[in-house]
């Protein structure tokens, strides 16, 4: 079983990761071209706090 939750823990942790490099990504594409980069760091920023929350909640459970 723990192996299992390892494995659904690094693919959750994966997509988590993605969603922050596209986020990084985004926000570099529009500073880069002098455009409005709030709504990339809004969902930067929710990325990120996902990432913690998850961690947290994983801690917690095992």
């Amino acid at each position: 079983m723990k192996m299992r939750i390892s494995l659904e823990y690094k693919e959750r942790e994966a997509e988590i990761y993605d969603k922050i490099q596209e986020a990084s990504d985004e926000f570099s594409r529009l500073d880069e071209s002098g455009k409005d980069t709030t709504e990339a760091l809004r969902r930067l920023e929710l990325a990120l706090r996902r990432l913690e929350l998850f961690r947290k909640e994983y801690e917690e459970k095992y």
